[in-house]
């Protein structure tokens, strides 16, 4: 019992049931020790199952986030609710690179397949129906990681055995496809959970079956190159050819054009030469039959066109004969 001092100095005893602070101080701690022994807060990303600490009982509903009130000495197995990606590579993985053994090519059956290195990744999602199975077969989330680990690298490593060198780089998609549906296949029977994806990142070869594959690629490039080079010169030469064909065919139709073009003009010459010599000839004889002059008129005529056509200025003077003399009849 508690005591206390009067206003003189004189001691006096509190009440028997204690003060109102220290009622107020239990009160306040049991209800913490309940909030702390039988609630439990789930994340918004996580499944959780109830566990008895003491029976060892295990629920079958799973429960998603939220606050959940489940009683002295229980609490909950979690899980994630989303998806959980499972990592083999040499950056931020969960276990090294996959090594293994390619199938053998069917070019050197003898080799027995190339050593390679897999980095990959499959993300695996947790179903709530089957958490039970998965805390009773594995007793944590991390035990059971580790064995999906274990499963879906095995499951590469042996997958990867069916497919030839050549295939990790004309077949990665094909590949990859059938990891992820032998990987669901056996972490789902054997590991209560579903693989969603699955993704092959990168492929390492032994450097000396690399240098030869990359020589090959090379050779068959430049081969490749080669054939299109000669696609090339055969197309230039038969374009040299039709060239040549067009320029003789030009030069042959320039030719004849020629040709028929000097025809032409040759017969066009002597059809107006001989219009002009028919049309003189009939102004010639319709002067005749006008001025009413015989042949030897008509010669004289001629010769002085012909002399006024070679004179420069166009006039010519013509003599007369026995110049002074009495003209006889008929003469002029």
């Amino acid at each position: 019992m508690d005591v206390g001092l009067l206003g003189d100095g004189r001691p006096v005893a509190e009440p028997a049931g204690g003060s109102v602070a220290t009622w107020l101080g239990r009160v306040t701690g049991f209800v913490l020790f309940i909030l702390v022994t039988c609630v439990v807060v789930l994340e918004p990303n996580q499944y959780g199952i109830r566990k008895n600490l003491l029976t060892g009982y295990i629920s079958d509903r799973a429960e998603r986030g939220g606050i959940h009130f489940v009683g002295p000495l229980k609490t909950f197995f979690t899980v994630p609710a989303a998806q959980g990606t499972l990592q083999w590579s040499w950056s931020d993985g969960d276990r090294a690179p996959v090594h293994t053994r390619t199938g053998a090519d069917p070019q050197d059956p003898d080799s027995g397949g190339q050593p390679i290195s897999i980095s990959c990744a499959v993300q695996v999602k947790f179903v709530p129906e089957l958490i039970q199975q998965v805390y009773l077969s594995f007793g944590s989330f991390q035990a059971a990681r580790e064995r999906y680990l274990l499963l879906a690298g095995n499951v590469v490593s042996n997958t990867a055995q069916e497919y030839t060198p050549t295939d990790f780089w004309t077949k990665r998609r094909t590949i990859s496809d059938r990891m992820l549906f032998k990987i669901n296949h056996t972490l789902w029977h054997q590991g209560y959970v579903e693989a969603m994806q699955f993704e092959i990142m990168k492929v390492d070869f032994a450097k000396q079956f690399e240098d030869s594959i990359t020589a090959v690629q090379v050779a068959e490039q430049a081969k490749v190159v080669n054939e299109y080079e000669q696609q090339v010169q055969r197309v230039v030469q038969h374009i040299s050819v039709l060239q040549s064909e067009n320029q003789a065919t030009i030069a042959n139709i320039s030719a004849g054009a020629e040709a028929k073009s000097k025809e032409i003009k040759a017969a066009a010459r002597r059809d107006a030469f001989n219009l002009k010599q028919s049309m003189k000839a009939q102004k010639y004889a319709e002067l005749r039959s006008a001025l009413d002059l015989n042949s030897a008129q008509m010669s004289e005529y001629f010769k002085v066109k012909s002399i006024q056509g070679q004179s420069s200025q166009g006039k010519v003077v013509v003599g007369l004969p026995n110049v002074g003399r009495p003209l006889k009849h008929g003469e002029l």
